[in-house]
């Protein structure tokens, strides 16, 4: 919402994927004019045009906006779900798409690296990719500042076994970002409720839905690894 700035380096992330057959879709809130140009402006980025959704601004209205675009969305299998103020690892699409090899009926949670003031001050679209690929000098010195926050987060791992010994697999509920869900169990359980008319809370709810519709719920904190901006 009105910050083009973050959603542009946002969007260049995904320019690298090492899983490069996706459509991206964008839900946003009644943000200004300088978004849509945002997004028309990183267009050729991608091999398929981004979806823009929008609505007028009538406050807080992410879960209608979200649902919006989740009825657009027949035609596939797995849906990923991204906040405009993150990055995206080259293996993000990748890594969400495999856990989804599980089951046909399943959520899987990610988590971020949240970064500090300094360093995010210094991404811009122009660098990002030079970033974006796990721990990094970078990080490690705004770690060592102590400004970015769970800088474990940033080395992917891919192993099961480690996973489990460095405690990676404990993932106890669902944020709005860095998540992913079957195109079907998002319709089964009826998307977002739309009564959320005010900020957090639309995440946590859908979480529930899912847990008593019996579906497979796990996630991995050092998969999927996402960044995100102070």
């Amino acid at each position: 919402y009105n910050n083009p700035k973050f959603l542009g380096i946002c969007l260049k992330s995904f320019s690298n994927q090492t899983q490069p057959d996706f459509d991206i879709f964008i839900a946003d809130d009644g943000s200004s004019p300088e978004t849509k140009a945002k997004i028309q402006s990183l267009g050729s980025l991608f091999s398929r045009p981004i979806q823009h959704y929008w609505h007028p601004d009538h406050g807080y209205r992410k879960a209608k906006i979200n649902n919006e675009v989740f009825r657009a969305l027949e035609k596939y299998e797995v849906v990923i779900l991204a906040d405009a103020d993150t990055i995206a690892h080259p293996k993000f699409i990748e890594d969400h798409l495999r856990m989804h090899e599980r089951s046909p009926r399943m959520l899987f949670m990610g988590r971020r690296v949240d970064l500090g003031p300094q360093i995010s001050s210094e991404f811009s679209e122009a660098n990002v990719l030079q970033f974006n690929r796990g721990l990094s000098k970078k990080l490690l010195q705004s770690w060592w500042r102590g400004e970015t926050r769970n800088l474990g987060r940033a080395i992917r791992i891919e192993n099961p076994v480690l996973q489990k010994i460095f405690r990676r697999d404990r993932v106890a509920d669902l944020l709005g970002s860095n998540f992913s869900i079957s195109r079907e169990l998002l319709w089964e359980v009826n998307g977002y409720d739309e009564e959320f008319a005010s900020y957090w809370g639309e995440a946590g709810d859908l979480y529930v839905r899912v847990r008593n519709s019996g579906a497979l719920i796990f996630g991995l904190k050092s998969y999927a690894v996402q960044y995100h901006l102070f």
